[in-house]
């Protein structure tokens, strides 16, 4: 690689660990499927331009709209308020496991030893994670961080399954399915979101354009660039850095420890998906479309 597009790599891995943290603070100051749809409004005014004709593919990109963002960044807004921004980056790893399991299950994609060992590695280093006492105490938010990822590897097979690949459209579709989803769910299920909005500091808008714009549009931007230009298995490895750089953005900013147990767990949990993402080309290109931060 072209050292100019190792630094590229870099910055969207680095961008999308800030996600993280930016997901964790305003969460904790918004209701959380408010925020997701806040968050999308301000993806689909950047992707609209982006979107084609989606004729044929309405139901497919609505059903994907629902479990990428109405399941998956949904439900892990709603677990990130009480898990700490990098505890919730590697539970987030467990969606490359989840999505080897489910395409050898439904499609017979080939497994093998290695793959195996990598996702017996994977669950050992997220068992680690949640025996630490901040856990012991959300168990119930830390196991919806968990569901969130086995919706996003869900997503990952059903825009692998898309006739039609256009990244760009598909994300700027399911950012437009997506909003009136998250709004109506925070209608249903949520209260006080005209007091919350009204009470918001700058700095929390500013959080949710950043998930929105620079954890997004650009991050995907960027990298569905690095993605044309090079072959899966030279760019894939680098997102095996963003629970790092989540670790390290929830500690400069968000003042959160980091303890033996969690350093131990996340470099386990991360061994494992390092062999599944190296032995797995098939499964990691499908997770290249899935929209990852939109």
């Amino acid at each position: 690689m072209k050292a100019s597009d190792i630094v590229l790599a870099l910055v969207v891995v680095t961008v999308w660990g800030g996600n993280f943290a930016a997901m964790r603070f305003s969460a904790q100051e918004l209701p959380p499927y408010l925020l997701l749809g806040l968050r999308l409004v301000v993806a689909s005014a950047a992707l609209v331009w982006f979107a084609k004709s989606p004729r044929g593919m309405v139901v497919p990109l609505l059903l994907i709209s629902t479990t990428l963002c109405t399941l998956h960044f949904g439900l892990a807004l709603v677990g990130v308020q009480y898990i700490e921004a990098g505890t919730g980056a590697l539970a987030m790893q467990m969606s490359v496991p989840f999505a080897a399991l489910i395409t050898w299950l439904l499609f017979r994609e080939s497994f093998g030893w290695r793959r195996c060992a990598g996702m017996i590695i994977a669950f050992t280093g997220i068992a680690i994670i949640a025996g630490l006492p901040r856990i012991g105490a959300q168990p119930g938010m830390f196991l919806l961080m968990i569901l969130s990822a086995f919706f996003f590897a869900v997503a990952t097979i059903q825009i692998k399954r898309l006739r039609r690949m256009d990244y760009m459209s598909v994300n700027a579709w399911i950012t437009l399915f997506g909003a009136p989803q998250a709004f109506l769910v925070s209608w249903i299920f949520e209260t006080g979101q005209i007091q919350a909005l009204s009470e918001a500091t700058p700095p929390v808008f500013g959080a949710f354009i950043y998930m929105a714009l620079f954890g997004g549009v650009i991050g995907q931007g960027l990298w569905y660039r690095l993605v044309q230009r090079y072959q899966t298995n030279q760019i894939m490895p680098f997102t095996i850095l963003v629970p790092v750089m989540a670790v390290v953005f929830g500690i400069l900013l968000l003042g959160e420890a980091l303890t033996r147990q969690l350093a131990l767990g996340g470099a386990i949990t991360i061994c494992g998906v390092a062999i599944i993402v190296l032995r797995g080309p098939d499964i990691i290109a499908a997770e290249i479309a899935a929209s990852r931060s939109p």
